[in-house]
């Protein structure tokens, strides 16, 4: 079986020790717990900021798979072929930088996820307005 842990960043280890409010349990519709935020303002514990990270993680990966979508449909189909090498060749990229395999665990920082997430959605918008507004420049689908 595979450990796998999600680190937030020295930010997580500092906050560990913050004082904020923590967050709350519930349980979710099978019955399992969860934690619930009243809010991410200032998360008490590094498992609390875990969870909040992992909240606007998934929203920046939400926004990047809609702006990879959008730039997907103005381009011509070869250009289409670049840019899906592109988004490989930058998945290889984050999970290099922003994950590590060790024997039977994964550890994931999710601080670097989430950023580099964010920053890739920034180019795919930045080559999607360049699209609507002074045409497609293919030769920076490789960037």
């Amino acid at each position: 079986m595979r450990n796998i842990a999600v680190i937030g960043g020295l930010a997580a280890t500092i906050l560990a020790f913050s004082g904020a409010p923590r967050l709350t349990a519930t349980s979710d519709a099978a019955g399992l717990p969860q934690a619930r935020n009243a809010s991410c303002d200032d998360p008490k514990t590094a498992f609390d900021n875990v969870y909040c990270e992992r909240k606007v993680y998934m929203q920046a990966d939400t926004d990047l798979n809609a702006a990879y979508k959008k730039l997907r449909t103005l381009l011509k189909v070869a250009d289409r072929a670049t840019l899906l090498q592109s988004q490989r060749t930058w998945i290889r990229q984050r999970d290099s930088r922003c994950g590590l395999t060790e024997g039977d665990s994964i550890k994931i920082n999710l601080v670097c996820a989430k950023d580099m997430t964010i920053e890739r959605t920034n180019w795919l918008n930045d080559r999607s307005r360049e699209c609507t507004s002074s045409g497609c420049r293919s030769s920076k689908l490789d960037e």
